[in-house]
């Protein structure tokens, strides 16, 4: 082989080996296509309202309610009494303490709240439980054993409290001897309270009890509902003792700025999420505008969450849509033959242009449906759960095949 062949052949074989090279190494970045959820939110910090009727002390006397905060009551019902006649404040408070002693001791029930002056009912219960205990280890019972062994030692606290002669039957009477002439010092007119309503029973109060009925309540404007933190602190207890909420129903009224507010229409539903709860459907009940660039908004709920009933203030987040689908680089969309989708290469570095249909667009990211059926003049595939998705296809040097 003479020279000149020589350097045209070394020449061709280097040109392969250069293109091989960059074949293998083409500077393509990839993307996976993922499942992703996002929302489209509001989120803020607000009031919980609800209609809230007060409990009227119309006499001048000390109020002892016979129901528990949360209790349901019906309308009508009796909710406890005003002790009226030589009032005493320090005898007052001291009745109230009396009172809840006694309520303490009669709602505990349980085997290790044995009240009696006698011994010989702590050492049969001590016995029997004894027993229990031995027959749940036999069987390998052995959290049933142990929590026997939890109670036997309460019930031996009990015995040595009956034998000292420190026993909460004695202590109970005592009590209720105590109740009885605290309420004859304190005056002898004892005037029953009604519920002025049905729903839930509190004697926690802050000046927000009046905002007023649904229709009031929409009406709310920012400034308006701003001025309740204040209302809150400068609250003082008036003739109200108590209040029975709505047993059902409750609002979220915030201020939120103008803008945020324009993705909430009066009407629409929405889902709710109060301090972080799981969300749960409401509706739009208002947004009231005004020159201050901020909206009031009220929303409307009537389902149950965990503690929604005892608070006032809570932080929210309002849901307006929630798109799922696949994860898709913004920068990895393209349109071919007029149909939108993006390059997907395989492990064999074949490319191919996969059809998809965007739901939701953000400024980096898009997400497309994972479930898509193109019509049936579109040519294209879809793009599938985990294909590799081409952020920046200009960039290979690799031909795009079909499947």
């Amino acid at each position: 082989m003479n020279k000149p062949l020589k350097i045209v052949l070394l020449i061709i074989i280097l040109a392969f080996l250069i293109s091989t090279i960059s074949y293998c190494s083409a500077p393509y970045d990839t993307e996976t296509a993922h499942s992703i959820t996002v929302r489209q939110s509001v989120t803020g910090s607000g009031f919980i309202l609800r209609t809230e009727t007060p409990v009227e002390n119309v006499t001048n006397g000390v109020f002892e309610s016979n129901v528990k905060d949360g209790d349901r009551v019906s309308k009508g019902s009796s909710v406890g009494v005003v002790i009226s006649g030589n009032l005493n404040d320090k005898l007052a408070s001291e009745l109230a303490d009396v009172t809840k002693r006694i309520e303490e001791i009669k709602e505990s029930d349980s085997i290790a709240s044995i009240y009696s002056s006698d011994e010989a009912r702590v050492f049969s219960a001590m016995k029997d439980l004894t027993s229990s205990i031995r027959t749940n280890a036999y069987v390998e019972n052995y959290a049933l054993a142990a929590e026997g062994t939890t109670t036997l030692t309460t019930l031996l606290q009990k015995k040595y409290s009956a034998e000292s002669n420190s026993r909460a039957d004695q202590l109970l009477v005592s009590l209720e001897e105590q109740k009885y002439t605290l309420e004859q010092q304190l005056g002898g007119i004892r005037e029953e309270i009604l519920a002025p309503a049905s729903g839930y029973f509190y004697t926690t109060l802050d000046g927000l009890e009046k905002v007023g009925n649904e229709a009031k309540i929409s009406s709310l404007s920012p400034v308006e509902i701003n001025e309740f933190s204040q209302i809150m602190k400068d609250y003082k207890k008036d003739s109200s003792v108590a209040k029975v909420t709505d047993t059902y129903v409750w609002y979220l009224a915030a201020t939120i700025p103008e803008a945020e507010a324009s993705q909430l229409k009066a009407g629409s539903n929405v889902r709710i999420s109060i301090d972080e709860s799981p969300l749960v459907n409401a509706t739009v009940l208002a947004v009231n505008t005004d020159k201050t660039g901020e909206a009031a908004i009220i929303i409307k709920c009537n389902r149950n969450i965990v503690g929604i009933y005892e608070k006032r203030t809570a932080e929210f987040e309002i849901c307006i849509n929630e798109y799922q689908g696949l994860y898709v680089p913004a920068a990895a969309i393209r349109v071919v033959d007029g149909i939108t989708g993006v390059y997907t290469i395989n492990s064999n570095k074949s490319v191919n242009f996969k059809c998809t249909d965007i739901l939701y667009q953000a400024e980096e990211y898009y997400i497309v449906r994972s479930s898509y059926t193109p019509p049936e003049d579109v040519k294209f595939k879809p793009l599938k759960l985990y294909d590799d998705i081409l952020v920046n296809p200009e960039a290979t040097n690799i031909d795009e095949s079909s499947e």
